[in-house]
């Protein structure tokens, strides 16, 4: 299958985003915490554009910027040194090593949706971790970068626990961390995602034609004789009523008056839940019991017979 490239430029400019918040943070103390980010970035897009392809490149090129950040960072080196601040830069800039995976059409459904989630997930953490600000006493860019890291995810995971064990939790950064900059994004990475899959295409994976426009036929074909295709008197009314009598005057891509039902429901739902979460949970029980009534209602129509078509 045919990969869309459009898609990249969907999906990459929400890690683009959150790395870049966290630089405005952290990244003032030196060039090597920026430079880490910034190779990593340009490694991870030339790859993905396969503007690079050479298996030794490609290979070597990952394994070095996954391995790179474990030595200085897992290791404790000295503070203040280049290769742990260089090191912070990659590990910031982490999820352009898997993101063109999630917008390749070559690959499965499954990887395409865990990649995004990924990189999704590792921006959440980078904005509540630009927000917190740095912390702790290294005089590392990339040392304070890392702590204060840490110290989201150990948040994060008390306002868990105390949430699954009846308290009320302290502190939730992943969820105070609100930016709406970093939510459209994050939107229009999943459009990037979504949208290459509803594109019309044969089963072997080749793109059919469709178009936005309006074609205009020239003149309505004429109506065969009864005789021409040796139907019988039943067989031509059933066709009748389940065919258009003029040809389609757009190609457009199949369910997308659903698509666009669906990302008009979805955006009222979140603005409202920025506004009023309360009527946001209110709203998200009434409408799935709504819609399961819906769907149940549906499928339990029964199909109506063609008429005039047994042998």
């Amino acid at each position: 299958m045919t990969d869309h490239g459009w898609s990249a430029v969907l999906v990459y400019p929400v890690s683009v985003y959150a790395g870049l918040l966290v630089l405005a943070d952290f990244g003032t103390g030196g060039v090597a915490f920026p430079l880490g980010f910034f190779v990593t970035l340009v490694f991870g897009v030339v790859t993905g554009l396969g503007l690079v392809r050479h298996p030794w490149w490609v290979t070597g090129g990952r394994v070095f910027l996954v391995v790179a950040p474990l030595f200085p960072i897992g290791y404790g080196w000295p503070p203040g040194s280049v290769p742990l601040d260089f090191a912070s830069g990659v590990l910031l800039g982490a999820p352009f090593l898997w993101l063109e995976y999630a917008w390749r059409d070559s690959v499965g459904p499954g990887v395409r949706v865990v990649a995004l989630e990924a990189a999704l997930f590792f921006g959440l953490l980078n904005v509540a971790t630009a927000t917190l600000g740095p912390t702790g006493s290294s005089s590392s860019v990339g040392g304070q970068y890392v702590h204060s890291m840490v110290q989201v995810l150990a948040a994060q995971s008390r306002g868990i626990a105390a949430v699954l064990t009846g308290t009320v939790p302290t502190s939730m950064p992943l969820e105070s961390s609100l930016d709406i900059v970093f939510v459209g994004l994050g939107v229009l990475a999943f459009a990037g995602v979504f949208l290459s899959w509803v594109a019309p295409h044969t089963a072997l994976g080749e793109p059919l034609p469709w178009s936005w426009a309006r074609h205009r036929p020239g003149a309505v074909p004429p109506t065969p004789s009864d005789g021409t295709f040796a139907l019988r008197a039943g067989q031509r009314d059933a066709l009748a009523t389940r065919s258009l009598p003029t040809p389609p005057e757009a190609m457009l891509v199949p369910g997308l008056g659903a698509i666009a039902v669906t990302a008009v429901i979805v955006v009222l739902f979140l603005a409202l839940a920025v506004g009023a979460p309360t009527f946001a949970v209110i709203a998200l029980v009434f409408g799935s019991v709504a819609a399961a009534v819906a769907l149940a209602a549906v499928l339990s129509r029964r199909l109506t017979p063609l008429g005039g078509l047994s042998v």
